[in-house]
C-alpha cells in the first residue's frame, strides 16, 4: 500500500479511488480482506486519510503519510546516489557501555562493534570519543559483510536479474500493465534499498549487487513511467 501510494501520490491533493486501489492490488496478489485490513491499520497509524465519494472512498497519503515518504523519496528513486559524503570512524572508550554508545551515534551510524561505528558526514559527539576519517579503500570484506550482507546481497542480485528480464520483453500497451510492472519492481526494491545501510553506495563498488540493482530499477522505473493519476483512476474506474 505504501509503495502504490508513495509512488502514484506525489503531492498532498493527489489521490486513488477505492475502485482504482482494488484493482490495482488485485493484479498484485492481493485479496479484498487484506486491502481492507491494510487500509485500517495505515489508517490507525496515521499514514493515510479517506474521503468519501458517493458510494465509494478516495484515499490520500496523509500529512504525517507524505513527510514519511518523502524522507526516504531520494533514497529509493536516486539513480547515482552521491560518492563524496566523508565517512568517519569513531570510538568510544572503554567506560562507555554498549547501550550509551549507540544512544549516543547519529541515525547513519553502522556499528561495527560494541564501541566501534562508522557514520557519515559531521556529528557532535563526546570529547573522549576518537573520530578520525576513513581511509580503507577498498574496505575489509569484514566490514563488507556488515554494511551489506550475503543475504542481502543475495536478494539485490535476484531483484537485477528478473528486472532485466522483464526489460527483455516488450513495453505493454495499456496504462495499467505497465503501471503493475512498475508497481512491482519498486516494490521489491524499496523493501530492500530501506533495508541497506547508506554506506554501502560510498564505499562499495560500482558492481556489487545493490548498485547493478539501482541502474536495472532506474531503466525499469523510466521505461514504465509514472502515469497520469487522474487517467489511471478512470482507467481503473471504468471496470466492472
Amino acid at each position: 500500500m505504501i509503495t502504490i501510494l508513495g509512488d502514484l501520490c506525489q503531492k498532498p491533493e493527489d489521490f486513488i479511488t477505492g475502485r482504482a486501489l482494488g484493482h490495482l492490488v488485485a493484479r498484485l496478489g492481493v485479496n479484498n480482506q487484506a486491502l481492507r485490513v491494510a487500509l485500517h491499520r495505515l489508517r490507525r497509524d496515521g499514514w493515510i486519510r479517506t474521503e468519501r465519494d458517493g458510494r465509494s472512498s478516495n484515499y490520500y497519503l496523509s500529512n504525517q503519510g507524505q513527510t514519511m515518504v518523502v524522507s526516504v523519496r531520494n533514497r529509493i528513486y536516486q539513480s547515482n546516489p552521491p560518492k563524496k559524503i566523508p565517512i568517519y570512524l569513531i570510538v568510544a572508550p572503554p567506560s562507555v557501555s554498549a547501550t550509551d554508545f549507540a544512544n549516543t551515534l547519529p541515525e547513519n551510524a553502522c556499528n561495527l562493534s560494541t564501541r566501534i561505528a562508522l557514520f557519515l558526514g559531521d556529528a557532535t559527539l563526546p570529547p573522549n570519543y576518537l573520530q578520525m576519517p576513513l581511509e580503507a579503500n577498498p574496505v575489509p570484506d569484514w566490514i563488507t559483510e556488515i554494511i551489506a550482507p550475503s543475504a542481502l546481497q543475495s536478494e539485490f542480485y535476484i531483484l537485477q536479474k528478473a528486472i532485466r528480464t522483464v526489460l527483455s520483453e516488450q513495453v505493454p500497451t495499456t496504462i495499467v500493465d505497465r503501471t503493475i510492472l512498475r508497481l512491482i519492481i519498486l516494490h521489491h526494491w524499496r523493501r530492500l534499498i530501506l533495508r541497506q545501510s547508506l554506506l554501502a553506495d560510498i564505499l562499495l563498488p560500482d558492481q556489487w549487487p545493490g548498485a547493478m540493482a539501482r541502474r536495472q530499477v532506474s531503466v525499469a522505473l523510466t521505461r514504465y513511467d509514472r502515469p497520469d493519476l487522474s487517467a489511471l483512476n478512470a482507467c481503473l474506474d471504468d471496470r466492472t
